[in-house]
């Protein structure tokens, strides 16, 4: 390390870091069948192919200089140190390029004229405390034990080994003080350029302030039966914002929501009572999971009669999404963040062309997520989208940050 790596590590020890822990799958098979030399040859290449080419491209990912450390754990693991906190958008970024890049990799064999691929899984969290490698390593346990290729912790949640514990006490903390808030990010009209809307996205809060990963807390509040609660707080707020500020605002629900009586009676009262509909879009969050669409166009009818609009979102992600958008009576579908940001890859681009031409048959406007950079806002503008959200757009901001701002032009 430079010496002014060494300055830039000793300065920024005690602020966030985002670890990533990357682990050989079948390292035991490959010193079997290839010999110990060859497991030892292949691991020296893994080093050289991080060190030499995928720090270098992180940095071009994140488009800014970031002290990266790259340091051998064991012999099948490797640690990458960022000294940054990078948001979950950037560590998604991030582990997809070091997957890509090591499992395409031709591995060379030793006295041999062939090569062969290997596989990882690879796990991540941030914090600026000295038990990151900790929880970075149960990160990367769970996803092992899951069979999946990556799993992120946030270290907030697991501070302890009481997690359940801490988990239900920060829940129960933010359901008392009514402490959930919505943040909202700004929906881009593609033909005026302006911020025409916002979509409501939970956030919850610890005992010191801190911002919640949603990433963790939902699944564990629905578990722990207090999501329900979570949703009537952020339901209150979001319509006194629209009452205030008379702000276009998106609420997402997911057809569980839809079949809570409770929920759903509380929504209806509140639109009814407050004359909100107008500025308000339902989005339905796993709509591939509908097994009563009599149930949900109930429910849309319902909400409908108050001039409120329906949208699916994360539509391009299942096999069924014509068949249910057919069956649902919907003003906007929000394609896939997914495929948006694969839009300059042909054969994306063309299916998300199939989408826009059968959304524009059928009278359904459409909305662009993970619209991250310029390149792609113009690829989503050219082929007829109407709207476009990211954080190219914006992120997602308190109501503070956004009250009377000026509308951006993006061009």
């Amino acid at each position: 390390m430079s010496i002014q790596g060494q300055i830039y590590k000793f300065f920024n020890k005690n602020n966030v870091k985002t670890l990533f822990l990357i682990d050989i799958l079948y390292m035991k098979d490959i010193n079997a069948i290839y010999s110990f030399k060859n497991g030892d040859y292949i691991i020296s290449q893994l080093r050289d192919l991080l060190k030499k080419t995928i720090t270098r491209l992180i940095n071009k990912q994140l488009k800014r200089k970031v002290l990266i450390e790259l340091t051998n754990l064991h012999a099948d693991v490797f640690s990458l140190k960022l000294y940054d906190d990078l948001t979950q958008d950037e560590i998604n970024a991030i582990r997809k390029l070091i997957f890509k890049k090591i499992i395409n990799y031709d591995f060379k064999l030793k006295k041999a004229n062939t090569t062969i691929n290997i596989d990882i899984t690879i796990g991540c969290s941030k914090s600026k405390d000295n038990m990151l490698r900790v929880y970075t390593e149960k990160a990367l346990h769970n996803a092992k034990l899951n069979g999946i290729h990556f799993m992120y912790y946030d270290a907030n949640l697991y501070k302890n080994e009481s997690v359940n514990e801490t988990i239900i006490d920060i829940l129960t903390y933010n359901i008392n003080e009514k402490m959930v808030e919505p943040f909202f990010q700004a929906i881009m009209d593609n033909k005026t350029d302006k911020i025409i809307k916002y979509e409501a996205l939970m956030r919850l809060f610890d005992r010191e302030g801190n911002i919640l990963s949603p990433y963790t807390f939902i699944f564990k509040a629905k578990k722990a039966r207090l999501y329900h609660k979570l949703m009537e707080i952020m339901i209150d707020k979001i319509i006194d914002y629209i009452t205030i500020h008379k702000k276009h605002i998106s609420i997402n629900l997911d057809y569980t929501d839809i079949l809570n009586p409770k929920i759903k009676h509380s929504l209806i009262s509140k639109i009814n009572q407050n004359n909100i509909g107008k500025y308000l879009t339902i989005e339905i969050l796993e709509s591939e999971k509908i097994s009563n669409y009599a149930i949900v166009n109930e429910f849309i009818s319902s909400v409908k009669k108050y001039n409120v609009k329906i949208a699916i979102d994360d539509f391009g992600t299942g096999f069924s999404n014509y068949e249910y958008i057919l069956n649902l009576n919907v003003d906007y579908i929000k394609i896939d963040g997914s495929l948006i940001k694969k839009i300059d890859e042909d054969i994306y681009l063309n299916l998300i062309k199939s989408i826009v031409l059968f959304s524009k048959e059928q009278k359904i406007k459409i909305v662009a997520e993970f619209v991250s950079e310029l390149k792609i806002l113009r690829y989503v503008k050219s082929i007829g989208i109407d709207y476009s959200q990211g954080y190219y757009i914006g992120k997602p901001e308190p109501i503070e940050n956004i009250i009377g701002a000026k509308n951006e032009k993006r061009t």
